[in-house]
């Protein structure tokens, strides 16, 4: 076994956006509307769950989503807005509720409240508006009025964000500056392999292609991260995805033993390097197939309990490394 400074870590992170993160492709028909309502029992379920298992995890909100009502989100909104070339991307002009109980795709303040008090969890953003940052249209000072935005609808929650994962993994290095002034100390990078490399939404098909079969078939493990390759010199510490678990479908069952074994064998060489595995998906998921997604994620969480005990893994949020990294 290699010895390091910090043991081995699972970092568990959400990517919590309802609607705003697919609106520029999916409209918010009934069935997608009544889909995304069920998706916020999910979030609660999710919540328990890792209490249950003691697990930290991240929860990236739309900031949109901090407000209970329209009247909530307006004082919020920046005045500096990117200005996309391509029209659907722009998320100002999509019609929002009264409230709550109206919009429940777009407002999810009591949300946010809920898994604000839950034991473990941390709210960290998503941007305040599902921002593009590789998009032409969009400019650093645009992406400076977003974060502001952000961190001002947290704190009307009595919420700092310093976690801060980025839309379509559309990392922009030339903003890591501003990132870090607007208060993030830490980021979610892009897993590295061609399929999750930031990139405009141009060749998006091929990069899905890419993603569905690095699920199943990718290197096996998974690119994990040594504490050592964390690094703030310009900007945020970067804790790069290693994996995406991505949700049940039946035409795809057999494949559930794939998509296991490779999650596992990244536990498995996080918890023994002394490296950190990093594991994401979409609450709303989970949504159309609650038993398999669930079932598969225990048998995921059963297997960092086992290393948990044997090779001392722990379960860290992204502030939980940051903090570590900063420290160390």
């Amino acid at each position: 076994m290699v010895t390091t400074l910090e043991p081995g870590a699972l970092v568990v992170s959400l990517d919590l956006e309802l609607h705003w993160g697919m609106r520029d492709h999916t409209p918010a028909t009934d069935p997608v509307r009544a889909m995304l309502e069920r998706s916020r029992g999910t979030v609660e379920a999710l919540a328990d769950l890792f209490v249950e298992r003691s697990v930290r995890a991240t929860w990236a909100t739309v900031g949109f989503l901090f407000a209970s009502s329209r009247q909530e989100l307006e004082p919020f909104l920046p005045s500096i807005r990117p200005h996309y070339a391509s029209p659907a991307l722009d998320p100002y002009v999509e019609r929002i509720g009264e409230d709550e109980h109206a919009d429940p795709a777009h407002l999810a303040g009591s949300l946010v409240r809920r898994l604000a008090r839950t034991e473990g969890q941390e709210i960290a953003s998503h941007s305040f508006s599902h921002y593009y940052c590789l998009e032409p249209g969009q400019d650093v000072e645009a992406w400076r009025a977003d974060l502001a935005a952000a961190q001002g609808i947290a704190r009307s929650h009595d919420l700092v964000l310093t976690s801060l994962v980025l839309p379509r993994n559309q990392w922009n290095p030339s903003y890591a500056a501003a990132t870090l002034q607007a208060g993030f100390t830490c980021i979610r990078g892009p897993q590295p392999s061609f399929g999750h490399r930031p990139a405009p939404n141009r060749d998006a098909a091929v990069r899905r292609a890419a993603r569905l079969a690095d699920t199943y078939v990718g290197v096996r493990p998974p690119p994990t991260t040594a504490w050592s390759d964390l690094h703030d010199t310009d900007g945020p510490y970067n804790v790069p995805a290693s994996a995406f678990l991505r949700p049940f479908s039946p035409s795809r069952r057999r494949l559930q033993p794939l998509k296991l074994a490779r999650i596992t064998a990244g536990l498995r060489d996080a918890a023994r390097h002394g490296r950190i595995f990093h594991l994401w998906w979409h609450p709303h998921n989970f949504t159309p197939f609650p038993g398999p997604n669930m079932d598969l994620l225990r048998r995921v969480l059963d297997e960092f309990a086992v290393l948990s005990e044997a090779e001392g893994m722990r379960s860290l949020s992204m502030r939980d490394v940051a903090v570590t990294a900063r420290r160390g």
